[in-house]
């Protein structure tokens, strides 16, 4: 089953508001500090979430197994758009969980919340360690040993967001 269009999606939609009242705001107070790993945690879990507003606004039916498979294929649609999605999925599963469940239905790429961290910037090493041109932001750090930053993900699933409004 394919997701529905919503290129019919009032301004005013239930999703559009969750948008702009929450996501929004909950990334820009990340990307204010990006050291944050508080901010960026709660960045990943209203932007996945926000799958769930996207994909029940309109939908009429109110049963969990309709509901869920509505919501699944808005993940699916996403992350086609946007790979980095995997990644704010990830992120929000474990922040939530602790601790995830290898799944072949949905592939992981982090297993623990462990694995979210802050590099230290000049402010919050011991003294001595602080290094001006060190970037003090959140990393995840991948189950195959790759470390990336949260704040491109997180600004560029935020863009494919708006491009779906």
């Amino acid at each position: 089953s394919s997701v529905r269009p919503h290129m019919e999606v009032p301004v005013r939609s239930n999703a559009s508001m969750f948008l702009a009242h929450t996501v929004e705001p909950t990334v820009a107070e990340f990307e204010k500090a990006p050291y944050d790993i508080r901010r960026g945690r709660l960045a990943a879990i209203v932007l996945y979430h926000m799958a769930d507003h996207f994909a029940l606004d309109g939908f009429a039916s109110r049963e969990r197994k309709l509901m869920d498979q509505e919501i699944a294929n808005v993940r699916t649609s996403v992350q086609a758009k946007c790979p980095d999605f995997a990644i704010i999925r990830d992120v929000a599963d474990a922040s939530k969980h602790a601790k995830l469940a290898s799944s072949k239905k949905v592939p992981r790429q982090l297993s623990s919340a462990e694995q979210l961290s802050a590099t230290p910037g000049v402010f919050q090493a011991p003294f001595g360690y602080g290094v001006f041109a060190e970037a003090a932001e959140v990393i995840v750090t991948l189950d195959d040993g790759t470390t990336l930053s949260l704040l491109p993900a997180v600004r560029t699933v935020l863009a494919t967001w708006r491009s779906m409004l």
